[in-house]
């Protein structure tokens, strides 16, 4: 059956073996491991991780791919193909711990992101396939044009470490440009903890969210009183009158939680 990739859902197969082959080798996969792949398209990838992994479960959205599918790996007892939306899919139903290794599409590599940060607890690594910008901003240090939303929020949860480029030609349908194979590992021990994530987020959210301002403007609008970001400075160390690419995550979890605070007590 000749499936042609769907622009609405942004595929582009990776069809190169070289490639294929350093993906499931960069996220480690062995015989004990239990993972995870998302959008497995024709089902390349899939063929690499199959015949490594202990356990193999794929989340595929296109209902055109899922018989070809089946068809392929269904006689396997270890993988299990499931017909589901990474973006609306249960994470929080896998038991034990899992590798995730995904080819992500472009224009929703961030939301699945999150929500596969969200779920940090049932995975050891991610292992992603992304554009090479959006790669490049996950491991981007502070005081860079890189660094940003999605650097800290990636970093406040794991460690990431750029594994290698993808040239366009390796895909087919070919894209517009390179993606980054990028693996995430999950921190055990987070040395800063923040104390409401939902209000880290929008912290780092509204910071990010107008570059060029200083803090004390981009974050006026969280709606804190006058008063609560007069003290930000003595009560952290943190001058708002920085750009928000300056702060660590760090300074982001610190900064949150002294609002936070101040927003109940006031």
């Amino acid at each position: 059956m000749n499936i042609h990739p769907k622009k609405s859902l942004g595929q582009n197969f990776l069809t190169d073996p070289h490639y294929l082959r350093r993906i499931v080798d960069a996220a480690q996969v062995g015989a004990a491991d239990q993972v995870l792949e998302i959008g497995p398209g024709l089902g390349h990838l899939t063929r690499e991780l199959a015949a490594r992994a202990g356990r193999l479960v794929v989340i595929e959205l296109d209902e055109r791919l899922i018989p070809r599918l089946h068809e392929e790996f269904g006689p396997k007892p270890h993988v299990e193909i499931v017909h589901a939306d990474a973006l609306t899919y249960d994470f929080g139903s896998l038991t034990g711990t899992w590798k995730v290794v995904a080819n992500l599409p472009y224009y929703i590599s961030t939301p699945i992101l999150q929500r596969l940060i969200g779920h940090r607890d049932r995975f050891t690594t991610l292992t992603l396939m992304l554009q090479k910008e959006v790669a490049e901003r996950i491991a981007a240090s502070p005081g860079g044009k890189e660094y940003g939303f999605l650097s800290v929020l990636v970093q406040y949860s794991a460690s990431p470490h750029r594994e290698f480029i993808v040239p366009a030609g390796a895909f087919s349908p070919r894209p517009k440009v390179d993606s980054a194979v990028v693996t995430l590992t999950m921190r055990e021990l987070r040395e800063h903890i923040a104390a409401d994530e939902s209000f880290f987020l929008r912290v780092i959210k509204a910071a990010f969210s107008q570059r060029r301002k200083t803090l004390r403007n981009s974050l006026s609008q969280l709606g804190c009183p006058k008063g609560v970001m007069d003290a930000v400075r003595s009560g952290t160390g943190i001058d708002l009158g920085r750009r928000a690419e300056t702060l660590s995550v760090a300074e982001f979890v610190l900064l949150s939680d002294f609002l936070g605070r101040e927003q109940i007590e006031k």
